[in-house]
């Protein structure tokens, strides 16, 4: 039997299990159904609207319009690419080299090269679906702004056809070279290097920005000439990237039927390369790179066993004396915190992405700084505050439906034994939202205090938006612990593909509408502000306001009880444990 036979083989039994499982979710939970397809073509109509505006207030910018609006395209596709080569790298390593069911796909009578591939066609297919809903309404926008012909769809469908398997296949051959031929301490030491590049470079940039403006001032010309300096990588011509810019930014010109043909052809004959180069790499690297990591995994956990091995002498001095935190919380807790810590940075795709998300707020929020000497009146000043704290509660969202809502399902098949240990399974619960409250909350907080310092908004206002945050904090992680245990994936062992299910998206749905709610009850607090264009030291003294917070305070509290109210229930029927 052929590779393709046998791929097309798991690729026909796979999507029939997703039909049946879409059947099964719809037919179970139809209200929930209906409350996230709404959501969905809820966000489809507003995002469309809004890209709309953006790009029409773009255009009529005069003598660069045109300009600036190519650019922007060639910016968005820029970081797609980048986040989509990220993004199957990170999924396929856990799919590939971090899952059973590759283990047990290897037992089968299929070849080594079909595994591979369909889980990167798996990877892929995971990691791109986001991107599209993404570029849709803007590429829809876009094309309303330019007044292009019907034919402009069809063939930017096919361009991002293969704009998202070049990058997907690239995201792949990178994470197969790297298991192949490198260690984990080379991959990390990279990493490390990489890192302190990029953040050298943002640094240095930032500073030759503030001396231009110090010295010249910032004039229109000025801000122009560096808005154009700083996105000359995302039109530099050996990025693919940049080919399916160009081409769709040369099919909205007019009188431009079919338009050049040299970037998609560099498109299709990259793609083709890029899989060719992946079928050769699942049959000749796939396997080695396997049995590679198993035996790096293997000998990492005999090295920890070794170091941390105790003689009896230390196990019993050391017994009467339990850690700061198991004084605090006692022996199980702790133990299980220590679990969870050490899990998550054992796992390279876990604190990367983490890291970087936090990484970039904070390189944001340092360059809010810039932004100071150009507002003088107090709106504009506290309407980027409110736009900072709706930036960092959006990313602290993604993080906890990302790393948050899979952490119960992730115990999988194991949760049997925690149900026999000392702790109660809701005290396990409880322990996750504590700990993941508290390890990104804090985060979030001192970024939200560099962007008040930077802003210079004064000690009581940075207070007021840190709290506003550490209040969002709370309900986030609330609602992402609770979900997480109310629809659990025990069988799957991927977090990707555990956040991407029904109760993943319901997690990040209601996220985004307790965010909006939040902020728009938190803008009403501050409303003098924006009315009166000034600042009011004593508005927490007025009535409305104090109703205000009392509707925050309420919100939020529903928020973050009851999703694990309804957890606790649905534990003490040990629903969840019949799966077992």
């Amino acid at each position: 039997m052929s590779t393709y036979s046998q791929w097309l083989i798991l690729f026909r039994v796979h999507l029939r299990m997703l039909r049946v499982k879409t059947a099964v979710a719809v037919r179970r939970s139809r209200l929930m159904s209906a409350t996230i397809a709404s959501f969905l073509i809820g966000y489809m109509v507003a995002a469309y609207w809004l890209f709309s505006e953006g790009l029409r207030y773009v255009a009529a910018l005069p003598a660069a319009g045109t300009l600036l609006s190519d650019r922007l395209i060639y910016v968005m596709f820029f970081c797609f690419m980048m986040m989509l080569i990220f993004s199957v790298a990170v999924t396929a390593y856990i799919s590939l080299y971090r899952n059973r069911d590759t283990r047990w796909l290897l037992t089968l009578p299929l070849s080594h090269r079909t595994i591979f591939l369909w889980k990167c066609f798996e990877s892929a297919a995971f990691s791109s679906w986001g991107l599209a809903f993404i570029l849709a309404p803007l590429l829809l926008a876009f094309a309303r702004i330019r007044e292009v012909s019907p034919d402009f769809f069809i063939k930017t469908s096919l361009i991002l056809i293969l704009f998202l398997t070049l990058a997907s296949a690239i995201g792949a051959l990178l994470l197969v070279t790297a298991v192949r031929w490198m260690n984990r301490r080379q991959i990390v030491i990279g990493v490390s290097l990489l890192t302190v590049f990029l953040i050298a470079s943002a640094v240095r940039t930032g500073l030759e920005d503030r001396e231009i403006v110090e010295d010249t001032g910032l004039s229109a010309a000025l801000t122009f000439q560096r808005v154009l300096h700083h996105t000359g990588i995302a039109v530099n011509r050996a990025l693919p990237g940049t080919w399916v810019a160009a081409a769709i930014v040369d099919w909205t010109r007019p009188h431009r039927v079919f338009g050049s043909a040299i970037y998609p052809t560099l498109l299709l004959s990259h793609a083709l390369m890029a899989m060719l180069l992946l079928y050769h790499a699942g049959g000749r690297w796939f396997y080695h790179s396997w049995n590679r990591s198993l035996q790096h995994s293997a000998v990492s956990a005999l090295r920890r066993d070794r170091r941390n091995e105790p003689s009896a002498a230390s196990v019993t001095a050391q017994y009467p004396n339990p850690s700061l935190l198991g004084r605090l919380v006692g022996r199980p807790l702790a133990a299980i915190s220590r679990k969870d810590f050490l899990t998550f940075f054992r796992e390279p795709a876990q604190w990367v992405q983490f890291s970087l998300v936090f990484g970039l707020l904070a390189i944001y929020s340092s360059g809010l700084r810039q932004m100071n000497g150009e507002m003088n009146q107090p709106r504009d000043l506290y309407l980027v505050a409110f736009l900072n704290l709706a930036v960092c509660a959006l990313a602290l969202s993604t993080l906890t439906t990302r790393f948050v809502f899979p952490q119960f399902s992730l115990e999988g098949r194991r949760l049997w034994i925690l149900a026999m240990s000392p702790l109660k399974l809701p005290s396990i619960v409880l322990q996750k939202f504590v700990t993941s409250t508290l390890s990104s909350g804090i985060l979030v907080i001192a970024i939200l205090f560099i962007g008040g310092y930077n802003l210079r908004l004064g000690l009581a206002d940075s207070v007021f938006f840190a709290t506003a945050v550490a209040f969002l904090a709370l309900g986030l992680n609330g609602l992402a612990v609770g979900l997480g245990v109310i629809f659990p994936n025990l069988q799957e062992s991927n977090a990707a593909r555990i956040v991407s299910g029904f109760g993943g998206t319901l997690c990040l749905v209601g996220s985004f509408i307790y965010i909006l709610t939040f902020i728009l009850l938190l803008a009403y607090l501050r409303w003098d502000i924006f009315k009166n264009n000034a600042v009011d030291p004593d508005w927490y003294r007025s009535t409305s306001s104090q109703l205000g917070f009392l509707a925050l305070l309420s919100l939020t509290f529903v928020t973050t009880v009851a999703p694990l109210f309804f957890s606790r229930k649905k534990l003490k029927r040990l629903e969840i444990l019949s799966n077992l």
